[in-house]
């Protein structure tokens, strides 16, 4: 019988987490499930905690929390014979969305419990392993005015759209290239990411037509993209309406490294770090997760 390790993150999705929990220990008491919790204390906790639970012997470590937890969570599931598992309560949870993995908790506890393993694939961004989506310009532009709302707002969604908008009116393009294994391309770039996963941000489906476990990356680059043209590709995004459009470029490639000026920090699974000059590179096979049956 398989032995699970809930690592959980009590504070996610704006404190909901421990209320979740709670939800989640109820479900598996009444079905008589082997199971431990470790609760994170501070930031990076959560990759501690999942090692500790590999050296005790822990078949399925999961991640309960939001895309940060997943992230620190995965960090030590990572190549490794053990399964991680995810009961996502964040804000966003893009991480679950390709995997279809629902929020609700009784039906993400059924998927833990009897889904299916499956192998993807992970990401690299200068030496630094991602698992979602990695990027340059315009969202990370997004995530740092987020973090200037955020003291002023009462939800992180809001704080967000405020630093969307300020982005937007401080829209900055790029004259970058991009060289990818069969060849160089130049452009003058509002934002590019790179991933295995398809959406960021809280649900904007940039990387529609990716698929977790084919061995590429999925990039997708906007381009010479003015204020108004902004505005109404946006929703684009959000809906994964975007591929075809002229001003967007969608390539599936191993890696692809990126030069531009102005240079633009990156974000690596929405955390934000030095960026440009910069190469994201796909590692193929890289962890072994539990979701739907494919036959569900």
């Amino acid at each position: 019988m398989e032995r699970f390790c809930l690592v959980a993150n009590p504070v996610s999705g704006s404190g909901n987490g421990k209320k979740y929990l709670e939800q989640v220990r109820a479900i598996l008491d009444a079905r008589g499930v082997e199971y431990a919790v470790k609760e994170t204390q501070y930031p990076g906790h959560a990759t501690l905690l999942a090692k500790e639970a590999i050296d005790e012997g822990f078949d399925v470590i999961v991640a309960v929390g939001g895309d940060g937890t997943l992230r620190e969570t995965a960090m030590s599931v990572l190549r490794t014979d053990r399964v991680l598992g995810l009961l996502p309560c964040g804000t966003g949870n893009d991480y679950a969305r390709p995997l279809h993995i629902p929020i609700d908790a009784q039906a993400a506890v059924d998927i833990l419990l009897n889904g299916e393993n499956r192998v993807v694939d992970a990401g690299e961004a200068n030496g630094t392993v991602f698992f979602n989506i990695a990027g340059f310009g315009f969202d990370v532009d997004v995530l740092d005015y987020t973090e200037e709302f955020k003291p002023k707002c009462r939800n992180g969604e809001t704080a967000y759209r405020l630093g969307c908008l300020k982005a937007v009116l401080g829209l900055k393009l790029r004259k970058t290239t991009l060289t990818f294994p069969d060849g160089t391309i130049e452009q003058n770039v509002l934002m590019a990411a790179a991933g295995v996963g398809t959406h960021f941000g809280g649900g904007m489906n940039v990387l529609p037509e990716s698929d977790m476990s084919d061995g590429l990356l999925d990039v997708c680059i906007a381009h010479d993209v003015n204020r108004l043209r902004l505005l109404s590709l946006l929703p684009k995004f959000i809906k994964g309406k975007h591929i075809g459009l002229p001003v967007i470029t969608y390539r599936k490639a191993t890696e692809v490294s990126v030069v531009c000026d102005p240079v633009s920090r990156i974000e690596v699974d929405g955390e934000r770090m030095d960026g440009t000059p910069v190469t994201f590179r796909v590692l193929p096979k890289a962890l072994t997760v539990r979701a739907p049956k494919r036959n569900d």
